[in-house]
């Protein structure tokens, strides 16, 4: 499909603006005895009646969690009284995403780690313009990550955006690093995300539980079976290479067990790619902020915060 450069902006814009609106309203759903799941359908279901699609499953990651959580089917979790809870969602539009996050704090526990989170993200978009080297980025979040004496998550990083495709190849790191050797390009989409902590600043893969998955670009469909081919052919027409979970699929697949066992299948057998929740080694919080940004016609957009824009 070609898609003209006003329709691939306006398409980013589109999203944006929904993804912006989804976000205003998250806020006051963040509230204690809330389940996990009531609130990651409504978050999906106000991205939909306002004209988009979500472009993952809606993270809810709460305390310790740093990403990739998102409620399974039956999912009786419920926000507790002093959680610190983290919405991350996506908003596609033709397949051109707007990815954003806020941390919520329900106790001053964690007060100063959500206002230097967000102060990071704001410095780190405020030194941004076309052609700004990416470890700009990380020299901003940690400069203000070690003013308030937190660290940055290390092995989480921002990153570029494709159609359909939620990491496009480019990585953003959230410290400075001479590694991080590209420049913000025309005609590009990027996430910023900082993740901060008062922990050790890395995370690990929780592996026993894994709720989001992704079709692999390039997949073939060698050695799978009639079932599973099924499950291919609608993931792909639903989703293309966008992460999705099972809550997504249980209108075709009735069966709950056996749609796990059919994912996990299509794991090892490399056809998706598996998204363990990811927990900040130490045990520690986590806070995380994001927007997302276009760098065209000369400038950077925020998409999903025009109050930012200069």
């Amino acid at each position: 499909m070609n898609t003209s450069d006003a329709e691939f902006v306006e398409a980013y814009l589109r999203a944006g603006e929904i993804a912006y609106r989804v976000k205003k309203s998250v806020v006051s759903l963040v509230k204690p005895s809330t389940r996990l799941l009531d609130l990651a359908e409504r978050v999906e279901e106000l991205i939909r009646s306002f004209g988009g699609e979500p472009a993952f499953p809606t993270n809810i990651s709460v305390n310790e969690i740093a990403a990739h959580d998102t409620p399974y089917v039956g999912d009786s979790r419920v926000i507790t009284e002093d959680s610190l809870v983290k919405i991350d969602l996506g908003v596609h539009v033709n397949g051109f995403i707007a990815d954003t996050a806020i941390t919520v704090t329900l106790s001053d526990k964690a007060v100063k780690l959500v206002e230097a989170t967000e102060e990071a993200l704001r410095k780190a978009l405020t030194s941004l313009s076309p052609g700004t080297p990416i470890n700009a980025v990380g020299r901003a979040v940690e400069a203000v990550a070690k003013k308030y004496g937190f660290n940055v998550i290390k092995n989480l990083t921002g990153h570029s955006l494709g159609r359909y495709l939620i990491h496009a190849g480019e990585v953003i790191p959230n410290h400075f690093t001479r590694l991080a050797l590209g420049k913000l390009s025309n005609g590009r989409a990027y996430a910023i995300e900082p993740f901060l902590t008062p922990g050790k600043g890395y995370v690990e893969e929780v592996r026993t539980s894994t709720y989001i998955y992704a079709l692999n670009t390039g997949f073939k469909n060698k050695q799978v079976t009639e079932e599973e081919s099924l499950l291919i052919k609608t993931i792909y027409e639903k989703f293309r290479t966008l992460p999705l979970c099972e809550r997504w699929l249980t209108r075709e697949f009735s069966d709950l067990s056996r749609l796990r066992a059919l994912l996990q299948s299509l794991v090892r057998k490399s056809v998706l790619t598996a998204y363990p929740v990811l927990r900040e080694v130490s045990g520690n919080l986590v806070a995380q902020f994001e927007e997302t940004i276009l760098v065209s016609g000369g400038r950077i957009i925020i998409t999903t915060n025009p109050e930012l824009n200069k």
